[in-house]
């Protein structure tokens, strides 16, 4: 804008005095004065930007905001603001652009970001640029580094009725098989010594002539490992209210499990296979419970080079852990583990994280991807039948009651051993 005023004050000038045409001077007049001011209000000094990000940690859907005070911005108009929104945000205004005028040297830009699916990334990367008055000088455009925020997976909703088989621990909310201190009714039987007075069945100890007790089912709590299976990931994510990937289901399945287990006082531990493994000891309660979110926040899909797949570190459960594999099984290897797991004397339930219609990069396009992926199904359920007939549940996420059925035959069967052949 500068320059163009120049030019046309100049050449208005130089025709005004060559051709005597005073009129010609007076038309160039408000380019005289709109140079004359654009010189006067140039920028001299470097605005100063204070940047934040509130809230650092968000569940799926939430939001947060992005601010920016200018300050230290004599001379300026207005700035311009350019923000970089990563794929899984939703902002206002759409696309990241803002013009916001500054008023006395100070300016305040705000945005409003939606976060759409679970994750660490980094928010709030921009380029602010400033303007003189009448767009004749600009200052920048200069870089604000954002802040990391943490989106945690929600967690579908899920209800579990069905008891953990094979409770081993000292207190909770499961059926022991033995008799012991618990609510649950077992029986009526004679005194003992060492027996409680106020267990003393009045009724049948009147009708008997001999004092006799009731004795209950002990309550125990039981050692649960969720192991999240993000080696594949099959689908592209829409987000918490579009279609989910592979490893959305896997860790919104394995929140919604941890939310619920430990809210009934089981003691839950998680492993996952990533692109960082990932390792969480058992532990009870809301602690526990924030750190497992947190940690299904961090996971990263891995991705694997080539046609073999990296090694797997094993899973550090007690005998006799119930674990819980929540994988998509379209990888050998998914199904590999599963075996290893049951050889260990663990009692494993495996959980298909595996999308109905799910959309596969490139089918659309290639018939030979989607010829592909069809037989890739086909070896994937004769898999499936395969962990079937070796006693091995496999069961597909359907939100709540998935594991009620599954749970109930597995508490009917014996604990199972590790046996050396």
């Amino acid at each position: 804008m500068l320059v163009q005023a120049t030019v046309m004050a100049a050449l208005a000038t130089g025709i005004a005095v060559l051709a005597r045409r005073p009129d010609v001077l007076v038309l160039a007049t408000p380019f005289i004065v709109i140079v004359a001011w654009s010189l006067v209000c140039r920028p001299d000094t470097t605005p100063t930007i204070h940047v934040g990000v509130a809230p650092t940690a968000l569940h799926e859907g939430q939001s947060c905001r992005w601010h920016a005070h200018v300050t230290d911005a004599s001379h300026v108009d207005h700035a311009v603001t350019l923000l970089s929104i990563p794929p899984t945000m939703r902002t206002a205004p759409a696309h990241g652009e803002l013009m916001t005028p500054v008023i006395h040297g100070e300016a305040d830009v705000h945005f409003d970001l939606q976060s759409t699916r679970w994750g660490k990334r980094q928010i709030g990367d921009a380029m602010l640029t400033f303007i003189s008055p009448w767009n004749a000088f600009r200052l920048g455009p200069q870089e604000v580094p954002g802040a990391p925020v943490l989106t945690t997976p929600t967690g579908d909703l899920f209800t579990l009725a069905a008891p953990a088989p094979h409770p081993d621990g000292l207190v909770g909310l499961n059926r022991s098989r033995r008799q012991g201190d618990g609510s649950e009714f077992a029986d009526i039987r004679p005194f003992r010594a060492g027996d409680r007075l106020r267990h003393i069945h009045w009724p049948v100890s009147a009708r008997t002539g001999n004092l006799h007790v009731r004795t209950m089912y002990a309550e125990q709590d039981a050692e649960v490992h969720l192991v999240v299976d993000a080696t594949h990931e099959v689908g592209v994510s829409g987000g918490i209210h579009g279609t989910p990937s592979s490893t959305d289901q896997s860790v919104r399945a394995a929140a919604a499990l941890a939310r619920h287990l430990l809210q009934r006082g089981e003691r839950v531990g998680l492993s996952a296979y990533s692109s960082e493994p990932l390792q969480l000891p058992v532990g009870l309660g809301p602690r526990q419970l924030r750190r497992i979110i947190d940690s299904l926040a961090m996971i990263q899909p891995r991705r694997v080079q080539g046609r073999r797949e990296p090694a797997r570190p094993p899973v550090r459960a007690g005998s006799g852990s119930l674990i819980i594999l929540l994988t998509p099984l379209v990888g050998r290897d998914s199904v590999n583990q599963a075996l290893r797991l049951s050889s260990h004397g663990h009692t494993i339930v495996v959980v298909d994280c595996l999308p109905t219609n799910v959309a596969v990069d490139g089918a659309d396009e290639d018939p030979s991807v989607r010829r592909a992926w069809r037989l890739r199904l086909l070896e994937r359920d004769a898999d499936l039948a395969g962990l079937q007939r070796l006693g091995i549940p496999v069961v597909a996420w359907q939100g709540p009651g998935t594991l009620d059925q599954v749970l109930r035959q597995l508490s009917a069967r014996p604990r199972p051993r590790a046996a050396r052949r």
